[in-house]
């Protein structure tokens, strides 16, 4: 039921885009090759890329981010946990400088990137509960907990949003 309050929130709130663009669907990180100059010198895996709104990308990078103020420690394995990264909030005010982007949206977008991984999850989950792949091995209560834990972000962004 939250899932579904969330999608509905989603659909009746889809805020004005401006004109289409590239957008890559899977970027972050996990996706950047980095050359001897710790500069970004690729992104690949472009096989979901399509046409939207690019603040869409820049929510779904900074959706596995962690940011000193959030109520979470950062995990040690976490790929911006070592000194030099920029916080969340930073990266998101380095890009609005860069691109001249409106950031006044990005909850919307956060919102429904968290939305959309706890489907994701969730779908996983089904087709164990359903016998489609082997559970051994699996914790299936922290999917669920992962499940739970991405709504919650969700509905935390849409709060911020109104």
């Amino acid at each position: 039921r939250r899932a579904h309050g969330i999608r509905d929130f989603l659909l009746a709130n889809i805020p004005d885009q401006g004109p289409a663009r590239v957008v890559h669907g899977d970027y972050g990180l996990h996706n950047c090759l980095v050359g001897p100059d710790c500069a970004i010198a690729a992104v690949v895996d472009w096989e979901i890329s399509t046409l939207g709104d690019p603040l869409a990308d820049l929510a779904y990078a900074l959706n596995p981010w962690p940011d000193p103020k959030d109520d979470e420690p950062i995990a040690p394995e976490a790929a911006t946990a070592p000194s030099g990264f920029p916080s969340r909030t930073e990266l998101a005010e380095r890009y609005a400088e860069r691109t001249g982007r409106d950031l006044s949206q990005l909850d919307y977008y956060v919102a429904f990137n968290r939305w959309k991984s706890a489907c994701i999850v969730h779908g996983v989950y089904a087709r164990y509960c359903a016998g489609k792949k082997s559970t051994e091995g699996i914790d299936l209560d922290e999917l669920r907990e992962r499940i739970d834990r991405s709504l919650t972000l969700s509905e935390q962004a849409l709060n911020r949003i109104g």
